[in-house]
């Protein structure tokens, strides 16, 4: 594991401020490295350094093809370093390598992307003025500080820096202090690539360092990924200094099974949205919302597959699924759970722990709860069951959250659309879990409590650049019309 430094100005650097807490392997509790936060004047040296370039248009005026060539170089630089990428987030944050290497290889894909982009033919039609054609262009934000979680650390650094890049803005990264070595990796990759100094830099640290950040004036857009509540202290800094922010917060995620739904297909989803990244995604499964005539049945399926889960070491080929992130939020579901048994519920679980030392939680269904009492995000493999007689309570089920990021349907694709129709949230995909886009292209949005403004390949790279409209508004009179 290589030693935590900041990439400011160009420069590799030590965080100078010693904290208390450390870093370690999730699988086995064992310390990979101390933590550590920057300093005010390691902060304020990467601000004015994104500031000043920004301001010298270095990177911001040129051509966008002369940029999306430095992005393929920086993508060609990722490529070569997928591997310890995907080895530093699963050592991190205890997601099993199978994952984190698919991760890993959308780094240099989502700067791909954005080359692409940029090099798609304009098809603007100036507007006709009074005395000839209006200017109205895009044009880069400012310096921006892009703040990451993390769970999926390296593949939401990626997407959110070559969005920035690619809109022509130097950007600062904040990464996770439980996450941090796979933005480093990413950072160095940029300076393999040889983009200009200072245009990507990296400063460690706690929610300190991101409130420094997203307080300064000098940061002109702010792209953040995380929980609630850091979501709202983001939103409130950047309020005050009237600078957009683009936030993605997580959501209770509804799956609604129809009573005509293929069961087996069901049951596998149902694992698939419980375990992938061990139940700390965004998008995982939250309640579980099935047919009363099809619970047990479909419950049954579920307990099978469950007991098949190898919960293990992450880096073991064998595991599918493993530990969570660190002992604070295996505390976090614990307590969540014991909350919900108090209420008189039923855990559902079945999958064998492992003779580790990690922070292992078994995936579990939670049923006997009425669903007003089951609104708040967990963030862990949990889910709570409840069930419905007709379509409308399904509806209403699903939308009783305040959340709305993502949910799924079950069932003939006529009823399942139908439903869909009515479920507030950004993306709802029907007979499947998957974490891939329905389209390379489509946007990510969200609704309610679980985000602002939304994102995509398009999205992400709109939010970092503001419109600028310049035309001839009258003629002093007796002037010469050329």
């Amino acid at each position: 594991m290589r030693t935590l430094q900041n990439y400011i100005a160009g420069e590799w650097q030590v965080p100078s401020v010693e904290v208390d807490t450390s870093v370690c392997n999730a699988s086995t509790n064992e310390v990979l490295f101390s933590q550590k936060n920057s300093s005010e004047s390691q902060v304020e040296q990467a601000i004015s350094t994104a500031s000043a370039l920004y301001h010298s248009g270095e990177w911001g005026s040129l051509r966008d093809g002369e940029k999306a060539d430095a992005l393929d170089k920086f993508a060609n630089a990722l490529e070569n370093r997928v591997d310890e990428i995907a080895e530093a987030d699963s050592l991190c944050t205890g997601a099993i390598l199978k994952f984190t290497r698919t991760v890993a290889t959308i780094c240099p894909a989502a700067f791909r992307a954005a080359a692409t982009m940029l090099r798609q033919p304009k098809s603007d039609v100036p507007l006709a003025g009074p005395y000839g054609d209006i200017l109205s262009e895009r044009l880069p934000l400012g310096a921006a500080a892009i703040i990451t979680p993390w769970n999926a650390p390296s593949g939401i650094c990626a997407h959110k820096l070559a969005s920035a890049l690619a809109a022509g803005c130097p950007v600062i990264i904040k990464p996770s202090e439980w996450a941090p070595m796979s933005a480093q990796i990413i950072a160095e990759a940029s300076e393999i690539a040889g983009l200009p100094s200072g245009l990507v830099q990296v400063i460690h640290g706690d929610g300190s360092i991101g409130a420094m950040l997203t307080s300064d004036d000098r940061i002109r857009a702010v792209s953040f990924t995380g929980g609630l509540q850091g979501g709202r202290a983001v939103a409130a800094a950047c309020a005050q200094g009237i600078k957009p922010v683009q936030l993605e917060l997580g959501g209770n995620n509804a799956l609604v099974v129809l009573e005509d739904a293929n069961l087996d297909a069901v049951a596998d989803a149902v694992i698939a949205a419980m375990t992938t990244l061990n139940g700390q995604w965004c998008r995982a499964l939250g309640r579980l919302i099935v047919a009363e005539t099809v619970q047990e049945a479909l419950l049954d399926k579920v307990r099978h597959r469950l007991a098949n889960v190898v919960l293990g070491d992450s880096r073991d080929e064998e595991s599918t699924m493993g530990p969570l992130v660190h002992k604070g939020h295996l505390a976090h579901v614990q307590s969540a759970i014991a909350a919900y048994q108090a209420l008189g519920a039923e855990l559902i679980q079945t999958t064998a722990l492992p003779d580790l030392e990690g922070n292992f939680f078994p995936p579990t269904l939670i049923a006997g709860l009425q669903g007003e009492q089951a609104l708040e995000e967990i963030f862990g493999p949990v889910a709570t069951v409840h069930n419905f007689a007709n379509e409308e309570e399904a509806i209403e089920l699903a939308n009783q959250t305040p959340f709305g990021l993502a949910a799924y349907v079950f069932g003939t694709e006529e009823k399942a659309w139908q439903v869909a129709k009515q479920i507030r949230a950004g993306v709802i995909k029907i007979n499947d879990v998957t974490m891939l886009n329905l389209h390379a292209l489509s946007p990510r949005p969200a609704w309610g409590l679980s985000g602002l403004g939304d994102e995509g390949v398009r999205e992400t790279f709109e939010f970092f650049r503001g419109s600028r409209v310049i035309g001839v508004a009258a003629r002093p009179e007796g002037a010469i019309n050329e």
